[in-house]
């Protein structure tokens, strides 16, 4: 079986002895080794560029598909397993941090922006103080209870070329809590300690003859650009050469903010802005900031959990052009089942409905059929857009809905890609869908290779994605270009 393109060149770098993903600074998406993804390549000469695994998620069935993995010559991330556990710690502390948000957005109705400084009552402080706290000391018995002998070698056990290290998390349970440095008062070196763990726990693992082939990935946490320069400065200091940060909770925080902080300058954004964009701009280039201040640089850089096609450039625009950038996400599959979407490379990795693919065709706006998995289909099952047409005209026309793709046989029938009335059919276009939005998200990122032009390209697609139909990815994607002109002029 081949990957998504044609094979890449293999190398090694200073992580570990394994093979390397590109001779340059390339961009790769990787799937979640899942039963849904295992289904939909399983019919096709065609795999992923890589594949990830986590912990939590061994059993008998996933360590045989990885060995099928690495038996293809595939790159195989072997994740920690934090995902579970930070959920555990956010469900013991959700009600109090909802009492906390609500009262700061009471208060951000009041003076309309978002609410830091004095702005925030001292007894609110303190109760968000202490409660930040309490969320920092359980995350940590909690990770301190990970048995980390077992966990190396349930990693292990994968035969993986890359290893995400234990870590700390607590920054990551304050995230998605709302527990915000201006509500809490926290100072960078609060983030720094969290950030000196989490690399003592990556030195444990790096250093373990066992992972001698295999390139270990220090797991960094921040919350601004300020922590994270601090924290690419801790990752140069410690010769981290393969960093990875979590950014799934970044990603489910639906917030919006107005202001942004690099060093001691203090900026107003000309409107609010998804304040997961804001965020997620400042880390990714604080992080490569306060790395090449200390005399650092990374040769991979992971995120954890980003399936964003409007932040993909973001990533690429964030770290030096050689870097190998990866990212990991399961949106592809519960956007493909959940959702009954498929994402379109022509409108770079945009989402896209069954039913509005229907109506596309039958208003003569044909689907393009870009993947392998999408041709493969329609070559062995059909696609008669002339039946569907004539079925909706005797039908006057409607608006094609999900309920019309369940239940309406004509329309089933002539667009079997589409189809959710019978049961079997369903399933097959879920995986065709899976499949597809794998291979549409790899292509985008791929779109963002390895050059001296990588960040011209990048920037390119930000302002491309400031016109988007979707105001929350206008806004975010231009937020995202005006702090990075900021830093870039500054930092």
């Amino acid at each position: 079986m081949k990957a998504f393109r044609s094979p890449e060149i293999f190398t090694t770098d200073g992580c570990g002895s394994g093979p390397l993903i590109g001779r340059y600074g390339k961009m790769r998406f990787v799937a979640n080794l899942r039963n849904e993804t295992i289904a939909a390549f399983a019919a096709e000469d065609i795999q992923p560029r890589a594949y990830l695994l986590s912990s939590h998620r061994v059993t008998p069935a996933t360590l045989d598909a990885a060995a099928r993995v690495r038996g293809l010559g595939l790159p195989l991330f072997a994740d920690n397993g934090s995902k579970q556990l930070i959920d555990q710690v956010i469900d013991v502390f959700a009600d109090d941090a909802a009492s906390v948000h609500n009262a700061v957005r009471e208060i951000r109705r009041d003076i309309g922006h978002v609410p830091r400084g004095s702005d925030i009552p001292e007894p609110l402080r303190r109760t968000a103080n202490d409660l930040a706290n309490s969320v920092i000391s359980h995350a940590t018995a909690v990770s301190k209870a990970v048995d980390r002998e077992a966990l190396i070698e349930l990693q292990l056990a994968m035969d993986p070329t890359d290893l995400i290290a234990q870590e700390d998390f607590a920054v990551a349970c304050l995230l998605a809590l709302q527990l915000e440095r201006e509500i809490t008062g926290f100072s960078t070196d609060r983030f720094a300690t969290r950030n000196r763990r989490s690399l003592r726990l990556w030195k444990a693992v790096s250093e373990d003859p066992r992972c001698a082939d295999v390139r270990v990935h220090a797991v960094l946490s921040a919350v601004d650009f300020n922590t994270a320069r601090k924290a690419g400065q801790l990752a140069a200091a410690n010769g981290v050469r393969c960093a990875a940060v979590g950014i799934a909770g970044i990603n489910l925080d639906s917030s919006a903010t107005d202001f942004f902080i690099i060093g001691t300058g203090n900026h107003s954004l000309e409107r609010p802005a998804p304040r997961r964009y804001v965020r997620i701009i400042q880390i990714l280039k604080g992080l490569n900031v306060g790395l090449r201040q200390s005399g650092g640089g990374l040769n991979t850089f992971h995120c954890l959990g980003l399936g964003a096609a409007a932040m993909m450039p973001i990533v690429a625009a964030s770290f030096d052009e050689r870097v190998v950038l990866t990212t990991d996400a399961t949106s592809p599959i519960h956007d493909a089942i959940r959702d009954q979407v498929y994402y379109e490379l022509g409108s770079q990795g945009g989402r896209v409905s069954t039913s509005a693919i229907a109506n596309r065709e039958v208003h003569d706006k044909p689907w393009q059929f870009e993947s392998p998995f999408e041709r493969q289909f329609r070559d062995t099952f059909g696609h008669d857009v002339g039946a569907a047409k004539a079925w909706w005209l005797a039908n006057g026309q409607p608006q094609i809905t999900r309920s019309h793709l369940r239940s309406e046989i004509e329309i089933n029938e002539a667009l079997p890609l589409l189809a959710e009335m019978d049961p079997e059919v369903r399933r097959r276009s879920e995986r065709v869908r899976v499949a597809a939005n794998h291979w549409t998200i790899g292509e985008h990122a791929a779109s963002f290779a390895a050059s001296q032009d990588r960040h011209a390209l990048a920037r390119a697609s930000m302002r491309e994605f400031e016109t988007s139909l979707s105001t929350t990815i206008a806004r975010g994607s231009a937020a995202a270009g005006t702090i990075l002109d900021i830093i870039e002029g500054g930092a």
